[in-house]
């Protein structure tokens, strides 16, 4: 008995099962594919806030005095701070200038001729400003500014950094309260999230104080 052949019909209900087969496994690979990039694009976005604010902190932390406080809010206004453009040489209201000194222990201080002194002083200041590639975001910048022994700045040494090039959010504010030693604690709320909107964003705040003091203190 010879073998039978395949119908035309039996021919293209194979080949239409095959097509479903395929493109429910090509969905299956397209979706994995999605959720990954999105598992990989979440994780980007917190590694790198953690990273800023770490640095930030540590930037804070290692300043011998504040030159320009944030201001200061009561407790109950907090929730309502939104982001404001701020600038390194006006009173903005959205930075924080500090001074952070560089000692060169090379030079003996019993050794100084009159006037000399054997530190640096650098001016730092973190702003943000309107992202004008991006609607509704901002950039989170870090000016340093050297300044020479009367205190002016040297212009022509100023470096600027740009520490975060999209930002959702970003304060800087201290909260009112009686019993803080000196000023208080800086805070800063930064929040980064994807440019599609109602994706996944990370919004953060850490609380810091600076330690040190100017050499003349």
């Amino acid at each position: 008995m010879g073998k039978r052949a395949f119908t035309a019909v039996e021919l293209m209900v194979a080949l239409i099962l095959m097509v479903l087969v395929l493109t429910a496994l090509w969905r299956v690979f397209s979706s994995s594919q999605r959720n990954a990039r999105e598992i990989i694009e979440n994780h980007t976005i917190n590694e790198e806030l953690d990273k800023t604010l770490i640095k930030m902190t540590d930037d804070i932390r290692e300043a011998n005095a504040v030159a320009s406080y944030p201001i200061l809010y009561e407790e109950s206004q907090i929730e309502g701070l939104t982001t404001k453009e701020s600038s390194p040489s006006d009173e903005s209201e959205n930075k924080l200038s500090f001074y952070k000194v560089n000692y060169d222990f090379t030079k003996k201080p019993n050794e100084l001729a009159d006037g000399e002194v054997n530190y640096t002083t650098n001016l730092i200041t973190y702003y943000v400003a309107p992202n004008d590639n991006v609607e509704g975001k901002w950039r989170l910048f870090r000016e340093m500014t050297p300044l020479n022994q009367n205190k002016e700045p040297i212009e022509n040494e100023k470096t600027l950094y740009e520490i975060l090039p999209s930002v959702d959010e970003c304060v800087f504010y201290r909260i009112k309260d009686p019993d803080a030693v000196r000023t208080g604690n800086i805070y800063i709320r930064i929040k980064i999230g994807r440019k599609e909107k109602d994706k996944y964003s990370n919004e953060t705040i850490i609380s810091v104080k600076e330690r040190g003091a100017m050499p003349e203190s």
